[in-house]
């Protein structure tokens, strides 16, 4: 069936993420003249898009330091599927991903199209509108979030073939062994590139995102630790060599402090209001 990956960000990256999921707009042009799909957002830019992201999780109740501040999540359809895969069908799954995600989400999102391959990106906030509630989901809720896109997937489109499962056809095919160690070698040399053209490790993050290689974090500290491609985990201390490690690119956190300040003077700006309200209604009193 249709893939459905959920990636979860501990760091406000809102511009970054928000840039790859529209990554067709040049950073000063309108949103209007292309398919950009919404909830809750009411801007038309990417410095808009990104001003409500940092706005909705100023309402956070309960913040951390490992909080989850943002979703990356995709939307994958098989490769023989593309030729039906027109705008309008592409255009009623995300509308419907975005129903059954949740109708109080604040979320952004953009189809892909990578050669082959059609993707859903959304960018979407871990607290719902404007209530500082997590908007995540449980184990149970996710699984039964994809049951249910792919139940609507396979009946209103059934000629989408190849995104639902069959079992027990296809070619002949390499030794599990083999085909692990096939698949290693491709990402090896992917990740390789990516790591030769990086100035810093966000920088080398993103372009493995744009490689189709979704890093993952081991200890939920907020830490790369590898990718993940179809389905398989690769630690980076196994793919790079020496003197090619992750920590030895320099950080950049001029975005997490930017956005954190955004955070913070909002929330400041909120309780200088609310005292004011408080103010007029004790003199009204």
């Amino acid at each position: 069936m249709a893939i459905v990956k959920v990636l979860s960000r501990h760091s406000p990256s809102y511009a970054s993420l928000a840039g790859y999921i529209l990554r067709y707009i040049a950073n000063d042009q309108k949103t209007g003249q292309v398919r950009v799909y919404t909830s809750n957002l009411r801007s038309d830019s990417i410095a808009g898009y990104v001003s409500e992201f940092v706005e909705n999780e100023s309402f956070r109740r309960v913040d951390r330091s490992d909080a989850v501040r943002i979703y990356h999540e995709i939307v994958g359809f098989g490769d023989e599927d593309r030729k039906y895969l027109t705008e309008e069908v592409v255009d009623d799954l995300a509308r419907e991903y975005m129903r059954l995600r949740g109708e109080t989400g604040v979320m952004l999102g953009m189809a892909h199209y990578d050669q082959d391959h059609v993707h859903l990106h959304f960018c979407v906030s871990a607290l719902h509108y404007r209530t500082g509630w997590s908007f995540g989901m449980s184990n149970a809720q996710m699984r039964e979030l994809k049951e249910r896109f792919q139940e609507y997937h396979r009946l209103k489109y059934p000629e989408l073939a190849s995104s639902l499962p069959e079992h027990g056809r296809g070619e002949s095919y390499a030794r599990p062994e083999r085909w692990h160690a096939l698949r290693r070698e491709q990402v090896v040399e992917q990740v390789r590139q990516c790591y030769a053209r990086a100035a810093s490790q966000q920088d080398f993050l993103a372009l493995l995102r744009d490689a189709g290689l979704h890093h993952y974090e081991r200890n939920g500290d907020g830490v790369a630790t590898g990718v993940e491609y179809q389905g398989q985990k690769f630690r980076f201390s196994r793919l790079l060599e020496d003197g090619m490690q992750l920590a030895d690119l320099p950080i950049e956190r001029s975005e997490e402090d930017r956005a954190l300040e955004a955070i913070r003077a909002v929330r400041e700006r909120q309780i200088e209001r609310d005292g004011r309200d408080r103010d007029t209604e004790d003199r009204e009193r």
